[in-house]
């Protein structure tokens, strides 16, 4: 989250501008515009961990969540297939079409809140909050939708990266425009970690 953060903050301020007094002197009392009013958009359903940030993405158990604090950050509704798929290409289209309208009109409220999106966190597959899949289609539209708004897109590949799904990256299946912003990978890869492309690398060291 922190990278996204950071390379939508760039994209404001302008590339090569540093920081300002004021910047650095709010930052540390916790107040913009230091410490901006930023948002992550994520889905129901979806599960990105336990960590404080991370809580306010996940919405998969409630008792993940009792007791502690969420920041106001959008939550949009993840696809619901009807199954056999063959027999249901019409109806899952038009699933498709609403959620991704839902993420679009969420990121332009939040803009309104001055609650900006500066990122996206979904998941492959659903796995926590039950065997949920969407269409290549889906993924691509939304990447676009991101790219749109200048957000960055976060694939959360903990359940599904390390070749459960046939491929080493579960968005492999997906033939995404451009790879995902930042990959997320744990559990079955032996170890946690991320990787992103060159847009989400800070520009300054120390900053992750």
């Amino acid at each position: 989250f922190k990278n996204m953060f950071i390379a939508y903050r760039r994209k404001q301020r302008g590339e090569n501008i540093d920081f300002t007094e004021a910047e650095q002197l709010t930052c540390m009392i916790n107040q913009s515009p230091g410490s901006p009013k930023l948002s992550i958009l994520s889905f129901h359903g979806g599960f990105h961990g336990r960590t404080i940030g991370a809580l306010s993405t996940t919405h998969s158990k409630a008792i993940h969540k009792l007791d502690i604090p969420a920041f106001d950050w959008p939550i949009a509704n993840f696809p619901k297939y009807k199954y056999p798929l063959e027999n249901h290409v019409a109806e899952n289209k038009a699933e498709d079409k609403k959620c991704l309208a839902e993420v679009e009109d969420l990121i332009l409220q939040y803009k309104k809140k001055d609650n900006p999106v500066a990122g996206i966190v979904i998941e492959p597959i659903q796995s926590e909050g039950g065997d949920n899949e969407a269409s290549p289609e889906f993924f691509q539209e939304l990447q676009r939708i991101a790219k749109k708004h200048g957000a960055g897109l976060l694939i959360d590949e903990v359940q599904t990266g390390g070749g459960p799904t046939g491929k080493l990256w579960c968005h492999e299946h997906f033939n995404l425009d451009t790879p995902p912003d930042i990959v997320t990978f744990s559990k079955k890869m032996q170890l946690g970690g991320y990787y992103h492309n060159l847009d989400m690398k800070p520009q300054q060291m120390y900053r992750v």
